[in-house]
C-alpha cells in the first residue's frame, strides 16, 4: 500500500477480490468498499477500517456472494415452480366454484366411471390372486383327466395317487383330498351345520401354506378320529378352547380336535374350515382302503401333486396316460394331465371346492372398466370445450400479460388434475361401499378380502395420471390455441367442422356402449326368465326337500312317511338319491348293451322309490314302474329290473319305447332288464343336453326326502315337517329347502351377470347423458345469437327445440344402428353355451332404441327449451 495515503485499502486484498468476485459486479463492489474504507478510517482509525474491509471482502466472495442479474436479462418463471403450482391450484379451485353446474356434471361422470373402475380392479386383482400366496404354488398341480366318452373328469382314484408316489419319477408327494360339503355337528346338546368339510392326509397341508396355531400336519392328521379346525370354527363350536375337545360328526363318529389353523384366505380354492384325517374317511368308507383302486369315484375326491424342482409335468402326463391304458379294463379314463394350481380357479368344467370364475368374464370386466373410464373422459372433453368459449377473454388477457403456452397448458392440466383427484377420492369411497355388494352382482368373494393394499394406491396414482392426460390434453390444446385479439373481440369460434365431428363421434361411441349393454341386459334377463319358466318335464312347485341322515334305515324312513301323512297339509312323500334335477350327488355309470356304438355308454344313475315317478308327475310311456322287489344281490350274478328314459332308449337305437322293453343291460357289472320307459326330463341345467337315465330301486341309498305340501298352508306344513324330522333325527342338523329355489340356484351366475349388466347399463346411460348434456350446452353457447335472431324473426319454441335436437337424436340413431349388430353378435356368442335358449327377437332392439332415444331426448330438451325461452334481447347482447 502507499505510505503517503494511509486511508487506501491494502492492494493484496483488493487483488483477491478481483480474482474471485463475479466480473459483472466487480467494479461496483470495489468502488463501494473503497468509499466505506475511507469512512471507517476517518471515524475509527486504520486498524478498525482494515478489519471491516477484510470482513466485507470475504462476505462478497463465493459461496456467499449473490450474483446480480443484469436488469435487461428477464427470465420467465419456471412452469413447475412451487409458487406457480400453488397458483395453478388456486385458479383451478376458483374456476370449479365459478362453474358449479359444469363442475358437478364433470365430477359426477368421473366419480361414477372411476368408482366402477376401482371396483373392477379389486375384483380382477382378487380373482387372479387365487392361491398365489403358497410358497410352492408353481410346483403344485391338480390331476385332471378325460374319460373315453370325451368328458372332463375331476375325480382321482387312490390307485392313481399310489402310482404317482411309487412309479412316476419327478413327484415329491401326491395325495387325495376329499370334500364333503356340509355336515351336522353335535357338541353337547347343541347342533350346528358345518360347511367346507374336508378329508385330507398330512401331505395336502404340507404342500399348501396353512398357518398352524396348534398342531402340525403329521401330528394332527395321521390317526383315525383326528380333526383340525380353523380358528373361526373352533370359536363357534368351543368358544376358542378346542384342542382335545370331542364332538359327534354327522351322527356317525366321534372326532377329537388335534389341531387349529388360521382362517384360510378367501382367495383360495381350499376353504378349509374342518379338516378330518384321511384315515377317518377310510374307516367310515372301507372301499377307500384299497390303494390299488383305479375305477370311478366322487368328483370331489381329487388328486394333487407336488413336483420336484426342475421336473417336467409333460413327462408325468405321458407316464400317467400310459398307466391309464394298462388299467382300461377297470377305468373309463383315457388320458391324464397335471393342471397347474393357477388354472384351477378358472376351470368351470370341474367341481370346485370354492367357486370358479370363467376367463371370459374377467376380460368382460376389464373391457367394461376401460369403456366407462373412456366415456367419462369424453364427458370432460365435451364440457371443457363448452367452457372454452366462456374463458376466451381470460386466456387472451393471460397471453397479452406474458403467459406462455406451456404455462397455460400446465394451468389447465392442473384444473383437470384437481377435478380428477376429487373424483378419485369420491370414487374410492363409492367403490369401498360398492365392493360390499359385489357378491350380489357377480360370483366373487372379494368383499371378504382386504382391498386397500399398496397395489391399490399404485393403481389410483396411475389411474389419476392417465385420466388427467386423457381428459385434459384436448381441452388444454383448444383453450391455449385462441388468438388474443379475436378473443377480446368476441370472435372466438371452435370449429364446427373437425371439433363437432370429434365430439359427435365420441357421443355416438358413448351411446353405442350404453345400447349394447342395454340390449345384452334385456336378453340376459329374458334368458333367465326362460330358465325359470320352462317346463322341465316334472313337477317342481310346492315341494320341500330334507336330507335323510340314516339312509339305509328302512324303518325310520317309513315311519317318517307315516308321520307326515297324518297331516292334511302334506300331500305326498317320495324318496330317492336326489330330486329329478339337482346340483350335487350325480351318480354316473358305464352301461353296456350290444346296441350301443362301442357297446358302452355313460348313463346317469338314479336310485328312486316306487312312487317317485307319480310324485314328480313323470309320465310312463311304456312298460311299468319300479316295485320293492326290483333289487339285486350286488354279486354280479343277480338280475334287477330297471326303468330308463326316452333318451336312453334312443341311444340304444329304439325310437319306439315299447320295443326297448326286455332289453338287457349291464350296469357296474350287474345284469339288468328294462321293464319301463319314462318321458324325458331335464336333470341338468339347460346349458346342456338331455341325459340318458337309468332308474333303480335302491332303498339303501335314499338320501333325500321330497315332500309335496298344500300351498295354502305352507307355514303349518313346514312346522309339521320340522317337528317330525327332528323327532326321528335329533342328532342331525335340519336343513329344509324348496325344490324351486334349488333349481333357480342353477342359474345364480347368470342372474348375477344380468344384475351386473343392469348396473353398468345404467351407469353407461347416466354418463352418456351427461356427455350429451355437455355437447348440447356447447352448441347452445355457440348459437346463442342465432337463436335470438330466429326468435325476433318469429321462430316458435317448438321449431328452435327441433333445430337444436335433431342433430343429437341423429347421433343416438346412428349409435343404435352400430350397437344393434354388435349386441346381436355378442349375445349370439354368449347363448352358444346353452342348448336351450331364447330367440333373439327384434322387439328387444326396439325397446333398447326407444329407451336410449327417450333418455337422450329428455337430456337435449332440457337445454334446448331453456335456450328457446331465453329473452332474444339478452341473446343478442350476449355477444
Amino acid at each position: 500500500m502507499k505510505s503517503s495515503d494511509r486511508n487506501y485499502p491494502p492492494r493484496w486484498i483488493e487483488r483477491l477480490l478481483t480474482w474471485f468476485h463475479p466480473e459483472e459486479t466487480r467494479e461496483e463492489v470495489l468502488g463501494d468498499l473503497e468509499e466505506l474504507y475511507a469512512y471507517w478510517f476517518a471515524e475509527r482509525g486504520r486498524f478498525y477500517a482494515l478489519f471491516r474491509y477484510i470482513f466485507n471482502v470475504f462476505s462478497v466472495m463465493p459461496p456467499f456472494v449473490r450474483r446480480r442479474k443484469p436488469k435487461h436479462d428477464y427470465s420467465k418463471p419456471i412452469i413447475f415452480h412451487p409458487d406457480m403450482i400453488q397458483n395453478y391450484f388456486k385458479i383451478a379451485f376458483r374456476n370449479l366454484q365459478k362453474n358449479k353446474l359444469y363442475s358437478f356434471i364433470n365430477l359426477t361422470g368421473l366419480t361414477l366411471g372411476l368408482a366402477v373402475a376401482i371396483t373392477l380392479f379389486w375384483i380382477v386383482r382378487f380373482e387372479y390372486s387365487f392361491d398365489n400366496y403358497h410358497a410352492k404354488a408353481d410346483r403344485i398341480y391338480r390331476v385332471s383327466s378325460t374319460d373315453k366318452f370325451g368328458m372332463e373328469q375331476s375325480h382321482v382314484p387312490q390307485g392313481v395317487i399310489k402310482a404317482l408316489n411309487t412309479q412316476v419319477p419327478g413327484i415329491e408327494m401326491a395325495a387325495n383330498l376329499q370334500a364333503a360339503g356340509s355336515a351336522s355337528i353335535k357338541v353337547g346338546t347343541e347342533i350346528f351345520e358345518q360347511k367346507n368339510v374336508f378329508y385330507s392326509p398330512p401331505q395336502i397341508l404340507e404342500m399348501l401354506d396353512v398357518k398352524w396355531i396348534e398342531g402340525s400336519p403329521k401330528n394332527s392328521l395321521s390317526a383315525v378320529g383326528n380333526v383340525v379346525l380353523d380358528e373361526e370354527t373352533a370359536q363357534k363350536l368351543f368358544h376358542g378352547d378346542a384342542i382335545n375337545k370331542t364332538f359327534r360328526f354327522d351322527n356317525q363318529i366321534d372326532l377329537t380336535v388335534s389341531g387349529v389353523i388360521k382362517k384360510v384366505p378367501s382367495n383360495s380354492e381350499f376353504p378349509f374350515q374342518m379338516v378330518i384325517s384321511r384315515e377317518t374317511w377310510k374307516h367310515m368308507q372301507p372301499e377307500f382302503q384299497n390303494e390299488e383302486y383305479w375305477g370311478g369315484g366322487d368328483s370331489m375326491n381329487q388328486g394333487f401333486v407336488l413336483v420336484k424342482k426342475n421336473s417336467s409335468p409333460d413327462l408325468v402326463n405321458r407316464l400317467l396316460t400310459s398307466l391309464a391304458e394298462k388299467h382300461k379294463d377297470v377305468s373309463i379314463i383315457s388320458t391324464y394331465r397335471l393342471q397347474p394350481l393357477s388354472e384351477m380357479h378358472f376351470d368351470t368344467d370341474k367341481d370346485s371346492y370354492n367357486y370358479s370364475m370363467p376367463q371370459w368374464l374377467i376380460y368382460t370386466l376389464i373391457s367394461i372398466g376401460l369403456f366407462l373410464i373412456f366415456i367419462a373422459c369424453i364427458n370432460f372433453v365435451n364440457l371443457a370445450t363448452v367452457q372454452a368459449i366462456q374463458r376466451s377473454r381470460e386466456i387472451a388477457m393471460r397471453k397479452i400479460l406474458g403467459s406462455g403456452k406451456g404455462q397455460l397448458i400446465a394451468q389447465f392440466f392442473g384444473e383437470t388434475f384437481v377435478l380428477v383427484f376429487i373424483a378419485l377420492l369420491l370414487g374410492s369411497l363409492l367403490a369401498t361401499n360398492l365392493i360390499q355388494y359385489s357378491s350380489e352382482l357377480i360370483n366373487t368373494k372379494v368383499a371378504d378380502s382386504a382391498v386397500w393394499e399398496f397395489s391399490t394406491l399404485v393403481f389410483l396414482l396411475i389411474l389419476g395420471l392417465v385420466v388427467t392426460l386423457l381428459a385434459g390434453i384436448y381441452p388444454a390444446m383448444v383453450l391455449t390455441g385462441f388468438q388474443p385479439i379475436k378473443a377480446l373481440q368476441n370472435k372466438v369460434f371452435v370449429s364446427t367442422g373437425k371439433g363437432i365431428s370429434l365430439r359427435s363421434t365420441l357421443v355416438v361411441f358413448q351411446f353405442v356402449i350404453a345400447q349394447v349393454l342395454i340390449i345384452c341386459t334385456i336378453l340376459g334377463i329374458k334368458q333367465i326368465r326362460y330358465f325359470y319358466e320352462k317346463d322341465l318335464g316334472f313337477e317342481k312347485s310346492e315341494i320341500i326337500t330334507v336330507p335323510m341322515p340314516e339312509r339305509g334305515n328302512n324303518n325310520l324312513r317309513e315311519r317318517f312317511r307315516q308321520d307326515l301323512s297324518r297331516h292334511s297339509e302334506i300331500k305326498d312323500v317320495a324318496f330317492g338319491l336326489t330330486t329329478p334335477a339337482s346340483k350335487r350327488n350325480h351318480w354316473w355309470g358305464s352301461v353296456s348293451n350290444p346296441n350301443f356304438q362301442g357297446s358302452e355308454k355313460s348313463f346317469r344313475i338314479q336310485h328312486v322309490d316306487t312312487n317317485y315317478f307319480s310324485f314328480f308327475h313323470i309320465s310312463l310311456l311304456a312298460g311299468r314302474g319300479l316295485t320293492s322287489s326290483d333289487t339285486t344281490t350286488n354279486t354280479g350274478l343277480g338280475n334287477t329290473d330297471v326303468v330308463i328314459n326316452e333318451k336312453a332308449a334312443f341311444d340304444m337305437g329304439f325310437k319306439d319305447s315299447e320295443k326297448v322293453l326286455g332289453q338287457r343291460l349291464e350296469i357296474w357289472g350287474d345284469r339288468a332288464t328294462v321293464v319301463g320307459v319314462v318321458k324325458n326330463y331335464y336333470s341338468e341345467t339347460l346349458k346342456g343336453n338331455l341325459m340318458p337315465h337309468v332308474f333303480l330301486y335302491r332303498p339303501w341309498n335314499f338320501q333325500l326326502a321330497s315332500i309335496r305340501i298344500d300351498p295354502a298352508h305352507k307355514a303349518e306344513a313346514l312346522e309339521h315337517i320340522g317337528k317330525d324330522w327332528k323327532t326321528l333325527f335329533p342328532n342331525n342338523y335340519y336343513d329344509p329347502k324348496f325344490l324351486e329355489d334349488d333349481i333357480k340356484s342353477f342359474y345364480d351366475n347368470e342372474k348375477k351377470l344380468s344384475n351386473f349388466l343392469t348396473l353398468f347399463a345404467g351407469v353407461g346411460i347416466v354418463i352418456g347423458s351427461l356427455g350429451l348434456f355437455g355437447l348440447v350446452s356447447f352448441v347452445v353457447t355457440q348459437r346463442t345469437k342465432e337463436i335470438g335472431v330466429r326468435k325476433v324473426l318469429g321462430a316458435t319454441v317448438g321449431s328452435i327445440v327441433t333445430l337444436l335436437s335433431k342433430d343429437f337424436l341423429t347421433m343416438v340413431s346412428v349409435a343404435f344402428v352400430i350397437a344393434s349388430p354388435l349386441a346381436w353378435y355378442v349375445m349370439k356368442a354368449f347363448l352358444l353355451d346353452y342348448t336351450y335358449k331364447i330367440d333373439i327377437e327384434i322387439w328387444v332392439f326396439a325397446v333398447a332404441g326407444i329407451l336410449t332415444t327417450g333418455v337422450a331426448f329428455l337430456t337435449v330438451s332440457f337445454q334446448s327449451i331453456k335456450a328457446a325461452l331465453m329473452n332474444p334481447v339478452k341473446s343478442l347482447k350476449s355477444e
